[in-house]
């Protein structure tokens, strides 16, 4: 199963994340100016959001087996 994630190590957090207003399932949010938090269940893997990002900071990846 993929997923997004976002690595918090390569988000700057100092401004509005420009990737969240291009989210056509509004699967992405923000507070403040902390990165991005990811809602899974509304995320259509369409990775618009991933593309947009200038940082790299928003990735697809596998979620891990449980």
């Amino acid at each position: 199963m993929k997923i997004l994630t976002v690595k918090k190590e390569r988000c700057p957090q100092n401004h509005a994340c420009p990737s969240v207003r291009i989210c056509p399932a509004g699967a992405l949010t923000q507070k403040g100016y902390d990165a991005p938090a990811v809602d899974n269940a509304k995320c259509i893997l369409c990775a618009k959001c991933v593309r947009f990002c200038p940082r790299g900071a928003l990735v697809i990846e596998s979620s891990p087996s449980i």
